[in-house]
C-alpha cells in the first residue's frame, strides 16, 4: 500500500515538473532534485523482485535535504564572496583611508614595516630585501602570531603545508605554515612565500588587509544582505543593545536640546564602527528592526548586494507634555526629567551600515527606498510599502559625487569624547552658528562639521521645505 502511494506521488510529481519545465531542464536534471521519497518511490517500482541492495547503495549517494540545504547556504555565500573580493584599488584606498598607507610601486622592507607599525602600533624588524617570506614573517609577528609560530617543528611545519597543497622542506618553513593556519595568506600564497618570489604593491596591500582583520582593525560587519544566515545574525545583535551614555557628551548634549541649538542628537559608540570603504558605503537611519529585516529582504529581491553592519545609537530628542505622562524606564527607552520645562527621551536605535560592491548599486538604492520604502501623500496607507516605512526616510553618504536632485549636502556636527560621540545634524545656512553655540558648551572639546549627502525627503524635513 505504502508503495503505490509514493509511486502515485512519484509520478504527479514528475508530470508537474514536465508541464512547468517547458523544456527548459532535461528529465536528467529533473531527477538529480527529486524529494527522496519520490526516489525511493521510483527505485521500488523499478526493482523487479530484486533484494533492496540497488535501492540502498542510490539512496545512499543521494544528500539529505539537509545537507542540500547546506550546500545551497554555501554556494549562496561564496557568490556573494565573489562579488567583494578586494580589488588592489579598494584595497589601497582602504589603508589610505584609516591607517595613513601609501605602498609605493615596489615597497622595500622599510616601507611595508612603517605599514605594519601604523596597523600594530609594533615595531617588526626585518633585514634584507622585501619578499613574500620575509613579508610573511613580519605579518606573522605584527598579527601577533610569533609564539604559536614557534609551536611548529620542522616535521609539523611540512605537513601542515602538505594539508594546502605545498610540498617544501627545510628549517624556515615554521611561519609559513603558522600564517596559513590563521590565514593571514592562501594555499597560493603560501608557495610564493617558500619561492621567495619577489613582493610588488598590491601584493603587500592585501597582506596588510590580512593583518589588520587579524587584529579587529579591518571592516567590522555580520554579513552580506545575500547570507542565508544575516537575518539571525541581525537580530542577535539587535537584542544585544542597550541604552549607553557619555557623562561629558550628555550634559554637553542636553544643554544643546534646552538652548535651542538642535531638536535632537544620535549617540554612537565607535567600537561598533563598521569601518566600510566610505566612497561605497550608505548610513541608513530607523528604530524598528523589522524593517531592517525587510530591508535586506528588499535589496536581495532587487538584485542588490551590500555588506551589513548594524550600529547601535541612542537618540536623544525633547519628550512634549502633549504625549502624555512619560513610560516607564526600560533598558533601551527611558525618558529623563531636567526640569519642568524639559524632558528628554534616550531610546536605543541603529544605524544600518551597507557598503556596495560597486557605485551602480549604492545609486540603485535610493529607487529602491522611493519605490518600497517611503510614505508620501499618494500612498499614505503604505500599500506595497515594506513593514515601518517613514514620510522621511534617512540615508545619506560621504561621497561627494552623488546625484544632486537625490543627495543634498548637509553637516554632521561631531563632538568626541573617548569612544563616544554625538551626532546633530544641520544645515550648510545654519552650520556656522550651530558650530560656534556647540563648541561653547564645553571647555574641552569642540565641535567639528563633517559633509553628509543626506536623501531628499530628509532634507526637506531639516531645512522645514516639506514633511516629504
Amino acid at each position: 500500500m505504502r508503495r503505490k502511494r509514493l509511486i502515485s506521488a512519484a509520478l504527479s510529481i514528475v508530470m508537474l515538473v514536465g508541464t512547468a519545465g517547458c523544456g527548459s531542464r532535461s528529465m536528467q536534471q529533473t531527477t538529480a532534485v527529486q524529494p527522496e521519497g519520490v526516489t525511493e518511490a521510483v527505485s521500488e517500482s523499478g526493482k523487479q523482485g530484486a533484494d533492496g541492495k540497488a535501492e540502498t547503495e542510490a539512496m545512499e549517494t543521494l544528500p539529505s535535504h539537509g545537507e542540500r540545504g547546506a550546500a545551497a547556504e554555501d554556494a549562496a555565500k561564496l557568490r556573494g564572496e565573489q562579488k567583494f573580493r578586494e580589488t588592489p584599488e579598494k584595497t589601497a584606498a582602504y589603508l589610505k583611508h584609516y591607517f595613513d598607507i601609501v605602498l609605493p610601486e615596489h615597497p622595500d622592507t622599510a616601507a611595508f614595516s612603517e605599514a605594519l607599525k601604523k596597523i600594530s602600533g609594533k615595531d617588526v624588524i626585518a633585514e634584507g630585501e622585501l619578499n613574500w617570506d620575509s613579508a610573511v614573517s613580519m605579518a606573522v609577528s605584527a598579527a601577533g602570531y610569533e609564539e604559536l609560530a614557534l609551536t611548529y617543528d620542522d616535521e609539523k611545519a611540512e605537513e601542515r603545508l602538505r594539508q594546502y597543497g605545498v610540498e617544501a622542506e627545510g628549517n624556515v618553513l615554521s611561519r609559513i605554515a603558522c600564517a596559513a593556519d590563521v590565514d593571514l595568506i592562501t594555499p597560493e600564497q603560501a608557495v610564493l612565500a617558500v619561492q621567495r618570489s619577489s613582493m610588488d604593491a598590491p601584493s603587500a596591500g592585501g597582506l596588510l588587509m590580512r593583518v589588520a582583520d587579524a587584529l579587529g582593525a579591518g571592516r567590522n560587519y555580520l554579513g552580506l544582505a545575500s547570507d542565508p544566515d544575516i537575518f539571525g545574525k541581525l537580530e542577535k545583535s539587535w537584542n544585544s543593545f542597550q541604552l549607553f551614555e557619555d557623562p561629558v557628551l550628555s550634559e554637553i548634549g542636553r544643554k544643546a536640546v534646552e538652548q535651542k541649538i538642535t531638536t535632537g542628537y544620535g549617540l554612537k559608540c565607535a567600537s561598533y564602527d563598521a569601518k566600510f570603504l566610505p566612497e561605497l558605503t550608505l548610513q541608513y537611519g530607523h528604530s524598528d528592526i523589522l524593517h531592517a529585516h525587510q530591508l535586506i529582504g528588499l535589496l536581495d529581491s532587487e538584485n542588490i548586494n551590500a555588506r551589513i553592519q548594524l550600529e547601535p545609537k541612542v537618540s536623544i530628542y525633547q519628550y512634549l507634555p502633549e504625549w502624555g505622562p512619560a513610560p516607564e524606564a526600560t533598558p533601551t527607552y527611558e525618558v529623563k526629567k531636567f526640569s519642568d520645562a524639559l524632558y528628554l527621551v534616550y531610546a536605543v536605535e541603529y544605524d544600518l551600515k551597507l557598503e556596495f560592491a560597486e557605485k551602480e548599486e549604492m545609486l540603485a538604492f535610493d529607487r529602491v527606498i522611493k519605490e518600497f520604502a517611503k510614505k508620501n501623500s499618494d500612498n499614505a496607507d503604505m500599500k506595497g510599502l515594506i513593514y515601518g516605512s517613514w514620510w522621511q526616510p534617512l540615508y545619506s553618504t560621504t561621497r561627494e559625487d552623488m546625484p544632486p536632485e537625490d543627495y543634498h549636502l548637509i553637516y554632521d556636527c561631531v563632538m568626541k569624547n573617548g569612544q563616544y560621540s554625538i551626532h546633530p545634524f544641520t544645515t550648510e545656512e545654519k552650520k556656522d552658528a550651530v558650530l560656534r553655540q556647540l563648541s561653547a558648551l564645553s571647555d574641552g572639546i569642540s565641535a567639528e562639521a563633517e559633509k553628509r549627502y543626506v536623501n531628499t525627503a530628509f532634507y526637506n524635513y531639516l531645512s522645514g521645505q516639506d514633511y516629504q
